[in-house]
């Protein structure tokens, strides 16, 4: 009796085996590396970024250029930026399958699903390279998300770059000073500042003898930082080309079909 029920057992596993299968979706490895990849490519706009933001701190707040206070907000970044990607692509756009029903009730894959070419919002590889343009912007908007929350004032983030500015920020000036010394190194810092972020600069204007209270210098420091990330973002990714620096498509459309 055994031997029949292995017998039979067997017959509906093939039978089961050999049915058309759906679709799969892009998951574990694929979901994993196409997340991981799109990281690394996002590493030099990054720094990019981080160095703009630094010269704006220094400019700020009268730094040493060496001042190397956005290193919090990057540390802050790698730990959130790998669940803060997966979620804005997979689960929250790129999901589901790509079947579609026809006249009869048939479920049935489109031309080009699941692979190179799927012309269905769903979860696979071709999807993802067919809404290409989609897919790009969702991962430009996912950091603006990230850099929106990094900077929030109750944020640990922002309270390590303001402990690094406070501790970096010269010591209170000698009375001899004069007001056209001051005038001169805002000038000197508004040029750097002015050369190297093209159209966005932010005065030079120094904190008058270290005398702010809280409020208005994170107040001071918070707008530096919505400038010099949030804001600035656009023109790193180069906003103005379709974030032509920021998009990879050859190459990330090359990555993604490596996955069935």
């Amino acid at each position: 009796m055994r031997f029949y029920n292995v017998l039979a057992f067997l017959s509906t596993f093939v039978a089961v085996s050999l049915l058309p299968q759906s679709a799969s979706a892009c998951e574990g490895p694929c979901i994993t590396n196409i997340t991981n990849e799109y990281i690394e490519r996002y590493a030099t706009p990054m720094n990019t970024l981080m160095d703009h933001t630094n010269l704006r701190l220094a400019s700020r707040f009268n730094l040493l250029s060496s001042t190397n206070c956005a290193s919090h907000l990057k540390d802050a970044y790698a730990k959130v930026a790998y669940a803060s990607l997966e979620n804005a692509i997979f689960p929250s756009y790129f999901h589901g399958k790509c079947q579609q029903r026809t006249a009869n009730g048939t479920l049935v894959n489109p031309p080009g699903c699941p692979n190179p070419d799927c012309p269905v919002v769903c979860g696979t590889p071709g999807s993802m390279v067919h809404f290409f343009p989609v897919l790009r912007n969702i991962t430009v908007k996912a950091h603006e998300d990230i850099f929106t929350l990094l900077i929030k004032q109750d944020s640990e983030s922002f309270q390590d770059v303001k402990t690094c500015v406070l501790n970096a920020m010269p010591t209170k000036k000698s009375p001899k000073e004069s007001a056209h010394d001051k005038r001169s190194i805002s000038r000197l810092f508004a040029a750097h500042i002015s050369r190297s972020s093209g159209r966005h600069t932010y005065s030079g204007i120094l904190p008058r003898e270290n005398s702010y209270d809280d409020a208005t210098f994170e107040k001071d420091l918070y707008d530096v930082l919505q400038l010099g990330m949030v804001q600035m973002w656009s023109d790193v990714c180069d906003a103005r080309k379709d974030f032509a620096n920021c998009s990879w498509e050859k190459p990330m459309k090359a990555f993604i079909l490596q996955f069935p």
